[in-house]
C-alpha cells in the first residue's frame, strides 16, 4: 500500500492540502509516539498524517445545517416515504409521489445514501453496467450496479478524553491497515494473520471511543437486502462478540491504554449496510434531464462539501472536481485506482 499512500500525499501537495508522509518502520514508530506515548502497533511502515482532517458530532452538525437551510427559506419535510418518481413525456421528473401525496417539482436531487438503489430503480437506470478495460478496450458486461457491504462499527464505553494526544489535545482519526498478526487482548490467542484494518476516534455523541473494522460483502441478492438497510430487522445491524473482541484487541495492538478494556464495549446496535458502486467511488451526475444523483458509495458524511459543487452544476457551471465521478466512466474505462486496502472506500 506504500505506493498508494505516497500517491495520495503527492496529490494533496499538488492542491495545497497540508499533510505529512512518513516512510520506514522506525521513522513511523517515532512519529506516532510523538503523538501517543503508548503507541505499540507492529508492522507499520508508513504514516500519512492529514493535518486539516477531523470529525464532528454528526447529529449536532445535521441539526445546525438544517437550521441554516431553513433560515434561507428551505422547507424540510421529514417522516415522508418516497414511493415513485413521476415522469412527463420527455422523461423529465414532473413530480415525487410520496405516502403523503404528490409533490410537483422543477428539478429533483437524489441524495439518499444507502437507499440509493430504490431511487435508481425509480429512475429506470441500469441495474447492471459494462466496464471497459482502458488497456485492452474489452468490456466486462453484467457488473452489478450496487454492491452491499456490512459495516462493522462499535463504541468502547470509556471517557472519550482517554484518547487524547501527548499534549492533551483531541487526536485525528486513526486508521490502521496492517498484516501484523492480531492476538486477542483477552487470552492471547491468534485472531488473524491476514491483513486487517480498523479506525477509531473519541466521540462525545456516542460517549466513548467509536470506530470500526473492515466491512464485508453481504452475500445475497440485492432484492433480499432490507428496504431499510439501517432498520432493526437487518441481521447485519447487530454487533456480535467476535467483532467486539477483534476491534478492542486491535485497539490494544495499537495503543497500550486500551488493553483490558473489552468489558467496556457497548453492546447496542451499530454499523449498518452500505450501498457501494462497482468501483466503490461515488457517482455525482445528472442522470435525467432534470435529476441529479448524489450516490456517495458510503463515503457519506465526508462528502458534505459536494452540495456546493452540485448546486453550481445545476445552475449551469461544470466544476472540474466532479468530472472524475461521472457515471460514464464505466463505459469509457476511465476508472479510479483499485484500492489495496481492506477498506473499499480507501
Amino acid at each position: 500500500m506504500r505506493e498508494d499512500v505516497a500517491a495520495i500525499h503527492a496529490q494533496q501537495q499538488a492542491i495545497g492540502y497540508e499533510s505529512v508522509f512518513i516512510e520506514g518502520a522506525a521513522e513511523s514508530e517515532r512519529y506516532m509516539k510523538r503523538l501517543f506515548s503508548d503507541w505499540c502497533a507492529q508492522g507499520i511502515t508508513s504514516v500519512l498524517h492529514e493535518m486539516p482532517g477531523g470529525y464532528a458530532n454528526n447529529s449536532l452538525a445535521m441539526v445546525g445545517l438544517a437550521a441554516k437551510a431553513e433560515a434561507l427559506g428551505v422547507r424540510i419535510m421529514s417522516g415522508i416515504t418516497v414511493k415513485a418518481l413521476e415522469s412527463d413525456n420527455s422523461g423529465a421528473i414532473a413530480a415525487v409521489i410520496t405516502d403523503q401525496g404528490r409533490i410537483e417539482c422543477d428539478y429533483a436531487v437524489v441524495a439518499a445514501g444507502p437507499w440509493v438503489r430504490s431511487f435508481w430503480e425509480m429512475l429506470e437506470l441500469p441495474m447492471e453496467v459494462g466496464i471497459r478495460n482502458a488497456a485492452t478496450g474489452e468490456i466486462s458486461e453484467g457488473i452489478p450496479m450496487w454492491i452491499y457491504w456490512s459495516l462493522q462499527e462499535g463504541t468502547l464505553g470509556v471517557d472519550p478524553t482517554l484518547q487524547v494526544t501527548n499534549d492533551g489535545n483531541m487526536p485525528p482519526v486513526i486508521h490502521v491497515d496492517t498484516d501484523a498478526p492480531l492476538h486477542s487482548d483477552q487470552d492471547g490467542r491468534l485472531l488473524t494473520d491476514a491483513m486487517w484494518g480498523i479506525y477509531y476516534k473519541p466521540d462525545f455523541h456516542f460517549g466513548g471511543v467509536q470506530g470500526g473494522a473492515a466491512p464485508f460483502i453481504v452475500d445475497k441478492p440485492a432484492s433480499e437486502v432490507a428496504v431499510d438497510p439501517y432498520g432493526p430487522d437487518s441481521p447485519e445491524f447487530v454487533v456480535g462478540p467476535e467483532f467486539a473482541e477483534m476491534w478492542v484487541s486491535a485497539l490494544a495492538h495499537c495503543q497500550q491504554r486500551f488493553s483490558g478494556t473489552l468489558p467496556h464495549f457497548k453492546t447496542e446496535p451499530s454499523g449498518g449496510i452500505g450501498a457501494f458502486t462497482p468501483d466503490s467511488f461515488p457517482i455525482f451526475d445528472t442522470m435525467k434531464e432534470n435529476c441529479f444523483v448524489i450516490a456517495d458509495s458510503n463515503h457519506g458524511y465526508k462528502m458534505i462539501g459536494v452540495g456546493d459543487l452540485v448546486a453550481q452544476t445545476i445552475c449551469g457551471s461544470k466544476p472540474d472536481l466532479l468530472n472524475p465521478f461521472r457515471f460514464s466512466r464505466y463505459a469509457e474505462g476511465d476508472l479510479h485506482p483499485v484500492s489495496n486496502s481492506p477498506f473499499p472506500w480507501s
